[in-house]
């Protein structure tokens, strides 16, 4: 578990990646006991990545392992085979994915 002074590499990630608005939010759910949701709202310019608040709302959602969801969206690994493998879930508005323009950080 990150302590205060180390930096949540999914939420960096996502910052470097989520750059260009969508007009929708999306929450990332890391299947770990450890890491907290984290909410990208891609109404705004440049969006908005943060730590989700308890309760949060989020227009799609992206649920996996912290490693999947990491290679995911930092371009390690091709987004489309993450989820058509079945390793990545996607729920909610589907149509945010067609709206997605992910900078690739490698």
């Amino acid at each position: 578990m990150p302590d205060a002074k180390t930096t949540n590499p999914l939420l960096a990630a996502a910052q470097k990646t989520f750059t260009e608005p969508f007009g929708a939010v999306i929450m990332l759910l890391a299947e770990s006991d450890d890491d907290k949701p984290i909410s990208i709202d891609g109404r705004q310019t440049p969006p908005t990545v943060s730590t989700a608040k308890t309760g949060a709302k989020a227009d799609c959602i992206w649920r996996a392992a912290p490693d999947i969801l990491l290679r995911a969206i930092s371009g390690e690994r091709a987004f489309e085979s993450v989820y058509v493998s079945g390793q990545l879930s996607i729920s909610g508005d589907l149509s945010v994915m067609a709206r997605l323009n992910l900078k690739q950080v490698k």
